[in-house]
């Protein structure tokens, strides 16, 4: 993705300016040089040789993407006219047309050509002569940008990119400072700079509207739709991509559509609109499903394990996961195939093959540390080559300096460049060598720490799934109770009564049953009762209307009876604390008291809810049978207890018990009300 992004910024500016170097623009240049040629013949001059040299590097550029041949001969006779006849703003442009033709062929030597460039234009103060010099300045440098995105390096293209966009501005070119824009955007999207690459991109946009090509602001709403995802304003990027929509169904091509397509069902993945999703993301492949080379290809594979994934298919996401891995080993993106292998670690995970999980996420690791290699290795190759074209610019600029003085002096200047170079470069070449000698002694240790990582991940990928069951344990078990009541209790009462209306109905009394049938109104009473007692335990009414205090007041008023004695000491209030919390607070203490009561035979339950700020302390004391530490021990492996610590878990809180045999259980539980 990011490579892609790279290459469509790189030749955007390079695509508009090429629809102007039509076969009549090309036509019109040559007849001026043979003009010019003709001119020469005549009457030669220092200013015609000017004015050949500008000629040459203009039709050089318009050459650029069709002729590369035509291209590079142009440009190397402009670049060694302007360096025999000492044309400094000649070499500058000559310069930059030739590292603007190598920028995509080979982007080491355009960095050569576009520093040289560069450094000519400032040494000739380019803001104080003319607007041609600043508008050189400004694409040499623009292009020197593009070339380090190339070559991965972000942070420089960001930093010249921002550099230029002050002179771009006083140029007032419209369409340039829209691709500006643009580019700003993408490097940050690339940096993750979510923010800025938003507010370059809302400014590109305003520039193209103003411009009045509309066909070209479509690539920049996409780009800003990616940000506005990432920054979760998820309805402002719907607008945006209906935006696009309107301008693909106007002026369609099949780039901007791919793109538009892979946005969008990001979008409806992000919206949980998933059969949705899997429609675009279908459109996305149909435009890429014969380039199974392309990065755009992997794009798509890499998205249809993610849309799999969401959807809990790790089969699918596992398949489509590894096409990904297949095809970043093919390109040998290196980048790649670290996320194919730590993302198929995560979804082996979620599907609890552990052993496979465990071994891609070793293979992630060893791919990361090789990644980390190649880069020290390459930025002592960019350090390198940024001091040779720093030296022979140097160099360059010492010798016209100094080409009027003695030959002996000028040898003498030599020696002594060179022997500075050799001392800097041979310093600069054992600093690079000590960062990659303390980089790879450092590796050891931070594969040791990543793969306790990776194994404290799975460990805690098996605990919560370990909690999840437990709680489904704890529904199902309450199901149970709750058919055990209806059928044992309830059912058996309306039996009863059933019964005693048959036998009224077949005894057929002589005169009015009075007390027959006060007994079933009773019976009719105890059942209605009942059903109060079993609906008031599965959701309370009380907790819902008037909170956790009244409901907890009223399950101890109607546990207390004969024999049996439910207090409740309740300080502070329930604001603040979310209804499904309350619920589970309500259960907890609910089974510590069933238990105190039904299993521990216990006469007094003293129930103490303690609030101060965002802590909660509860308290469950009974003066049951109590249990020894051997089958407390037992009991608290069991479902019972498990269930509790299950509740208190899902409260990110701690339960401690506390028994001695004949002498009642005490039940500490402390809660924080922000961390649930």
């Amino acid at each position: 993705m990011r490579v892609a992004l790279l290459l469509l910024c790189g030749l955007f500016y390079g695509l508009v300016t090429a629809q102007l170097s039509t076969t009549s623009k090309i036509d019109s240049l040559e007849n001026e040089l043979r003009t010019i040629y003709a001119i020469e013949r005549e009457q030669p001059s220092a200013l015609i040789n000017e004015r050949k040299i500008d000629a040459l590097c203009e039709l050089s550029r318009a050459y650029d993407g069709t002729d590369s041949t035509k291209t590079f001969n142009l440009a190397r006779k402009a670049l060694e006219l302007s360096s025999k006849i000492k044309y400094r703003k000649g070499s500058a442009d000559a310069n930059y047309t030739m590292g603007r033709a190598y920028m995509y062929v080979n982007p080491d030597s355009a960095l050569v050509y576009l520093t040289k460039s560069v450094a000519i234009l400032e040494n000739l103060q380019y803001k104080t002569v003319s607007d041609k010099l600043k508008e050189l300045w400004v694409k040499s440098n623009y292009n020197l940008g593009l070339t380090y995105g190339y070559l991965g390096q972000h942070n420089e293209e960001l930093e010249i990119t921002e550099m230029v966009l002050p002179i771009v501005k006083e140029l007032k070119d419209s369409l340039f400072l829209a691709n500006v824009y643009t580019n700003l955007g993408v490097k940050n999207i690339n940096l993750v700079n979510y923010i800025d690459a938003y507010q370059s991109l809302v400014k590109g946009e305003v520039v193209y509207a103003q411009l009045g090509y509309p066909e070209q602001a479509t690539f920049n709403l996409i780009q800003l739709a990616m940000v506005q995802e990432r920054l979760d304003s998820l309805p402002q990027m719907n607008l945006t991509l209906t935006k696009v929509e309107e301008l693909l169904e106007r002026y369609p091509n099949t780039f901007d559509q791919f793109n538009f397509n892979l946005q969008k069902s990001q979008y409806q993945l992000r919206t949980k609109e998933y059969k949705s999703s899997l429609k675009t993301l279908d459109k996305a492949y149909n435009f890429v499903k014969n380039y199974k080379s392309s990065n755009q290809y992997g794009m798509v594979m890499q998205r249809y394990a993610k849309l799999y994934e969401q959807t809990k298919m790790f089969d699918s996401a596992s398949s489509y996961i590894t096409k990904y891995l297949n095809h970043s080993l093919k390109s040998n993106d290196g980048i790649g195939v670290f996320q194919a292998y730590y993302s198929r670690s995560k979804i082996n995970a979620s599907a609890k093959d552990y052993k496979s999980a465990y071994k891609d996420m070793l293979a992630a690791v060893d791919i990361y540390d090789s990644i980390e290699i190649q880069a020290s290795v390459k930025k002592s190759k960019e350090l390198e080559l940024k001091y040779t074209a720093a030296e022979k610019e140097r160099q360059i600029l010492a010798l016209e300096n100094e080409r009027n003085e003695n030959a002996l002096a000028l040898e003498k200047q030599k020696s002594r460049t060179y022997f500075y170079g050799m001392a800097i470069g041979l310093l600069g070449l054992l600093i690079v060598l000590g960062y990659i000698f303390y980089r790879n002694k450092l590796r050891k240790t931070r594969r040791k720490q990543r793969l306790k990582e990776a194994e404290l991940d799975l460990l805690k990928q098996e605990q919560q799934n370990k909690i999840f069951s437990a709680m489904i344990e704890g529904q199902e078990k309450e199901r149970k109770r709750l058919a055990i009541d209806l059928h044992d209790g309830l059912g058996g009462r309306l039996s009863g009564i059933s019964l005693n209306l048959s036998k009224l109905d077949k005894d057929e009394p002589s005169e009015y049953p009075k007390d027959r049938l006060l007994k079933v109104m009773k019976d009719l009473d105890d059942s209605l009762s009942e059903l109060r007692v079993i609906a008031r335990n599965l959701m309370p009414e009380t907790l819902v209307k008037f909170g956790l205090h009244a409901a907890l007041k009223d399950y101890c008023t109607n546990m207390t009876g004969t024999g049996t004695k439910v207090t409740l000491q309740f300080y502070g209030n329930e604001n603040g604390i979310d209804l499904n919390h309350q619920v589970t607070i309500f259960r907890v203490i609910q089974e510590l008291i069933n238990n105190a009561v039904k299993h521990a035979k216990a006469t007094e339950v003293l129930i103490q809810f303690i609030r101060e700020g965002n802590t909660i302390d509860i308290t469950v004391e009974d003066n049951g049978i109590g249990m020894s530490k051997e089958i407390l021990e037992k009991e608290q492996k069991g479902m019972g207890l498990s269930n509790l610590r299950t509740r208190i878990a899902y409260l990110k809180g701690e339960l401690d018990f506390h028994s001695i045999k004949n002498e009642g259980t005490t039940v500490n539980i402390h809660l924080n009300i922000n961390a649930a």
